[in-house]
C-alpha cells in the first residue's frame, strides 16, 4: 500500500497522517497490497475538503468529503470510497462467477428433449427427459439419429460450438437446423 498525502493551505501533522493510514488499512483486505492512494486535503475559509484517489490493478476510484472539520471530511471520503470499492469488487466477482458458470454449463450441458404420446384424440402427454448435449460432429449426430427412436437429435456442433438439431423429415430425408 502506497499513500501520498498532499495538503493545500493546510499543514499535514503526524496525527492526521496516522489517522489517514489507520483508516486506509481496511482497503488491504479488498485489494491486497497492490493499492496506491493519493489523499488531497484542502482548507478554504470554513470548508475542509478531503479527496482520496484510489488506484489499483483492477479499479480507479475517487471519494470526496467536505465538512467544517477535517477528520469528518476524511471519514466521509473514506466511506464513499469504501462503498464504491465494495460495489465494484462484488461486480467483478459476480462477472467472473457467471463466466465460470457459463463455461461449466457449456462443458456439461444437457438438452431437454420433449416428445408427445397421444393418449386419446383430445388429450396429449408431454414427456421430458434430459440427454447429455456433448459436442459432436454432424456425422456423429447422424449415426446417433439412426440408432435413436426419436425424430430428431439436438447437439452442440464441435466446429462452431453452436446448438444444432438434426431431424428426420416426413419424406425420409434428413434436415439440419443450425443456430
Amino acid at each position: 500500500m502506497n499513500v501520498e498525502i498532499t495538503g493545500r493551505h493546510v499543514v499535514i501533522t503526524p496525527a492526521i497522517r496516522s489517522y489517514i493510514l489507520k483508516h486506509l488499512r481496511k482497503f488491504d483486505r479488498l485489494f491486497g497490497d497492490d493499492v496506491n492512494f493519493h489523499v488531497i486535503l484542502d482548507v478554504e475559509k470554513e470548508r475542509h475538503t478531503a479527496e482520496i484517489l484510489l488506484k489499483s490493478r483492477l479499479l480507479d476510484l475517487t471519494g470526496k468529503g467536505e465538512t467544517d472539520d477535517m477528520y469528518s471530511s476524511l471519514v466521509r471520503a473514506i466511506e464513499k470510497l469504501e462503498r464504491q470499492a465494495i460495489k465494484n469488487k462484488t461486480r467483478l466477482i459476480e462477472t467472473k462467477r457467471q463466466k465460470a458458470k457459463a463455461k461449466s454449463v457449456q462443458k456439461k450441458s444437457f438438452i431437454s428433449v420433449s416428445r408427445t404420446a397421444p393418449r386419446t384424440e383430445k388429450e396429449m402427454v408431454i414427456l421430458e427427459e434430459e440427454v447429455p448435449g456433448r459436442p459432436m460432429s454432424v456425422e456423429d449426430a447422424l449415426a446417433e439419429l439412426g440408432q435413436s427412436e426419436y425424430q430428431f437429435v439436438a447437439f452442440r456442433n464441435e466446429e462452431s460450438g453452436s446448438l444444432n438439431v438434426l431431424y428426420r423429415r416426413r419424406d425420409g430425408s434428413i434436415g439440419l437446423i443450425q443456430e
